[in-house]
C-alpha cells in the first residue's frame, strides 16, 4: 500500500551534489533523546561529506500514551532539524515490515538519485566515512542489485513462542530460511526498491521479521545478499575488528555509551564542507 508522509521537507534528497548514499534511521517517535545523541555524534554533518550523504530519521505515528504530545513534539523537532520523515501509520516493533515498506516507497519516489540506501536503527553507531569508502570501492555492476550487511546464510525458523523472533508453523511452514542480512544495518542499491515493493505486495504471508521478508523477496528476484564483515551485529564475532575499522556497530542502547565510543574514534570535524 502507498504511504502518506505527514512530515517531510520539500527538498528531500536534492542537496548532495554527488549523491552516494541515503542513510535512513528507523527511529521511534518518542525517542528524541536517541535522535539528539545521533545528531551530535555520528550523524553530525560536520563529520561526513554532505556532498555525497544525506541522513534522515523515519518514524511512524505514536500509538501509546500521550500520542498527541509526542506528535506535537515531533513537529517542533522537525521544524528545527528538518531531518525527520513521518509516515501516517502506526509505529511499533511488530510493525517493522510497514516501516520498511514506507522506507522503500520514500526512496523509490523521492530519493532515486542516490545509488545506495543504508537502513539502520537508532541503537547503532555508524562510521559514515567508512561506509562511503566501502561504497566507492564497489564495482559498477553492484550498483544494480547489491544488498549487503551481516549475513545469516543458514537459518531455521525459531519455533519457541517466547522468543521475539518466533515464527509459527502456520505462518511459515518451511524448514529453512533463505539467506538474509540483519535489518538493523542493510546496504542496498536503490535500483532494487521498485522490484522489492512490487514483490512485497505479492507476499502471501508477511512475517513481523522484516529482514526475513526481504530475504524471501531477494530469493525470488535471484539476488544473493552479501556479507560485510565490518558491519558488526554480534560483538563476539567482531572482537578482532577495531572500532575504527567498522562500518556499523550494534548495541548502543544509551546515549552515554554512544558518545563514549564516538569520542574514541576521534574523527575529523569540519563544518566548512
Amino acid at each position: 500500500m502507498p504511504y502518506r508522509f505527514v512530515l517531510m521537507k520539500q527538498q528531500l534528497c536534492s542537496a548532495p551534489v554527488k549523491p552516494t548514499v541515503l542513510i535512513v534511521i528507523r527511529s521511534t517517535p518518542n525517542q528524541r533523546v536517541k535522535r539528539d545523541a545521533i545528531r551530535t555524534t555520528w550523524g553530525n554533518p560536520c563529520t561526513y561529506d554532505t556532498q555525497r550523504v544525506e541522513l534522515l530519521f523515519l518514524v511512524g505515528k505514536h500509538t501509546g500514551l500521550k500520542s498527541a504530545s509526542v506528535d506535537f513534539g515531533l513537529r517542533l523537532e522537525f521544524q528545527r532539524f528538518r531531518d525527520i520523515v513521518q509516515y501516517d501509520s502506526a509505529d511499533s516493533y511488530r510493525l517493522l515490515p510497514n516501516k520498511q515498506q514506507a522506507a522503500f516507497h520514500l526512496i523509490n519516489k523521492h530519493c532515486f538519485n542516490f545509488p545506495f540506501v543504508f537502513m539502520t536503527d537508532e541503537d547503532f553507531l555508524i562510521n559514515i566515512p567508512n561506509l562511503t569508502d566501502y561504497i566507492l570501492k564497489l564495482p559498477i555492476n553492484d550498483y544494480i542489485s547489491f544488498v549487503g550487511g551481516h549475513l545469516y546464510g543458514n537459518s531455521v525458523p525459531i519455533r519457541e513462542n517466547t522468543s521475539k523472533y518466533y515464527v509459527s508453523l502456520e505462518s511459515y511452514p518451511n524448514r529453512t530460511i533463505p539467506p538474509f542480512v540483519a535489518g538493523g544495518a542493510t546496504l542496498m542499491a536503490t535500483s532494487l526498491t521498485g522490484q522489492i515493493l512490487s514483490e512485497m505486495s505479492k507476499l502471501k504471508t508477511k512475517l513481523h521479521l522484516e529482514d526475513v521478508n526481504l530475504g524471501l523477496i531477494l530469493k525470488k528476484l535471484g539476488v544473493m545478499p552479501k556479507n560485510i564483515r565490518e558491519i558488526c551485529i554480534v560483538e563476539k564475532l567482531c572482537n578482532r575488528i577495531p572500532l575504527r575499522q567498522r562500518i556499523a556497530a550494534h548495541g548502543y542502547n544509551t546515549p552515554t555509551k554512544l558518545r563514549k565510543d564516538w569520542q574514541k574514534l576521534n574523527l575529523t570535524v569540519d563544518c566548512s564542507k
